[in-house]
């Protein structure tokens, strides 16, 4: 009785096992083809996409450049809107910190408190386009808010944080958010002409440079003599006339 009791349980959990086995495969199968694609596509844009958004980047580096600051400027792209967007406001705040990616960050957090939405779920779906590369600053908050792509026109050789000073994108940084992937290079010239457009203008707002002392002119008919009376004295200057 063991024996035939034995046969017939086996095979009825046999084929359960299968059956769970089966069930989970094919659970996993849909989650693949709903989630994955989605993923893939949202993560490699296509370029008409990238030319659209970095197109409406650059409109608002032209108006920080009308208004005297840094052209730089960019937006925050989730499911295709436009949920925060920025241009440089350092001179116009006196707040060196109010880069266009921060200021584009700030109105992420707004849209997703007015909306009740968790800022960590939308920020990990959201896209910059952005006409510089962000600095180190900008980069490590992007970074902690889970940004997964970046996409930007021309490096910044001085202060970028994506590679060209620092590559705070991709470093392994442990406790520091998430790293993200980047795609340079769109519109690169045209970054580069608009930030040469900036500093070839007198900026109202940079402080007065200091007139060195050995650069005033003496009066008329004179010359300065630097007289060193050893290496212990500091120099003096006396002024000579010239008759």
């Amino acid at each position: 009785m063991r024996c035939i009791s034995k046969t017939l349980l086996f095979p009825d959990l046999c084929c359960f096992i299968c059956m769970v086995v089966d069930s989970l495969r094919i659970l996993m199968e849909m989650q693949a083809d709903s989630v994955e694609p989605e993923k893939s596509d949202f993560l490699q844009p296509l370029d008409s996409e990238i030319q659209t958004w970095i197109s409406k980047a650059f409109d608002m580096a032209l108006e920080a450049l009308e208004n005297g600051e840094v052209p730089v400027g960019c937006l925050m792209v989730y499911n295709n809107e436009i949920i925060g967007k920025g241009r440089n406001e350092v001179n116009e705040t006196k707040n060196a910190t109010r880069h266009a990616e921060m200021v584009a960050l700030d109105q992420v957090l707004d849209w997703c408190r007015f909306r009740e939405k968790d800022p960590k779920e939308v920020c990990e779906q959201t896209v910059l386009y952005v006409t510089v590369e962000p600095c180190i600053m900008c980069a490590a908050a992007l970074r902690l808010l889970h940004i997964p792509l970046v996409v930007y026109g021309c490096k910044n050789e001085r202060f970028g944080g994506c590679g060209s000073v620092l590559d705070v994108s991709s470093d392994h940084i442990p406790h520091t958010g998430t790293s993200f992937k980047c795609i340079a290079g769109y519109k690169a010239e045209e970054a580069v002409e608009m930030l040469k457009t900036f500093y070839k203008q007198e900026n109202p707002n940079a402080p007065k440079p200091k007139v060195r002392k050995d650069l005033i002119s003496p009066p008329d008919g004179a010359v300065v003599i630097q007289v060193k009376r050893g290496p212990q004295d500091e120099e003096s200057e006396t002024i000579a006339p010239l008759s």
